[in-house]
């Protein structure tokens, strides 16, 4: 059995370090609005496809994700009142929850508006209104994405807490440092990695 639990451990740490997209999307799209306008031209049609091409393997990794947690609790001989028991646990189930929900909502929502936004142009530069239209739906995606990796990394700093709870102090000074590092993403790209 313990083999088992090893194993689940490493593709759940893996699949958790594979759902770090909103990270380097937030950097593509910083880039792109570097640029400036105009809207249309073979840098929104990449950075469309780019981000458009990601989504079934995000969901890939937050099923792997959702899949092998709840294995490792099932394995490792809790029961599934664990999610609300563990507080730690209960917290990462809910945020990944969250995060399935925010890329749907950019799936399923956001990104079929910018795409027939880009469509209806056929290929051409976008003018106003449609142009205002698509930089306030990035607006939107660029903010969904920021939740996903606040998201994304305050489960990883969690999974960490799983078998040995950090003082709680720590826990919400971690917190505050992602949440510094996820709006520093947000807001300008991150030249210098942390900082």
């Amino acid at each position: 059995m313990e083999p088992m639990v090893q194993l689940l451990r490493v593709v759940h740490i893996l699949a958790a370090i594979m759902m770090a997209w909103p990270a380097y999307a937030l950097v593509v799209v910083n880039q792109r609005a570097l640029l400036g306008p105009p809207l249309g031209d073979r840098a929104d049609l990449y950075l469309e496809q780019t981000v458009r091409s990601r989504v079934v393997p995000c969901y890939v990794f937050q099923a792997t994700v959702l899949i092998s947690g709840l294995a490792l609790v099932l394995f490792r001989g809790l029961g599934w009142d664990t999610l609300i028991t563990n507080p730690v646990l209960g917290l990462k189930f809910l945020l990944l929850l969250l995060v399935v929900a925010f890329l749907s909502i950019v799936n399923f929502g956001i990104q079929p508006r910018i795409d027939a936004l880009f469509a209806a142009h056929a290929g051409q530069l976008v003018g106003e209104p449609d142009a205002g239209t698509v930089r306030s739906l990035r607006t939107r995606r660029k903010r969904m994405a920021s939740l996903c990796l606040f998201g994304v990394l305050t489960a990883a700093m969690l999974g960490a807490q799983v078998a040995v709870a950090f003082p709680f102090w720590l826990t919400l000074s971690l917190a505050a440092l992602i949440a510094a590092f996820t709006w520093r993403s947000y807001a300008s790209p991150t030249a210098w990695g942390w900082v």
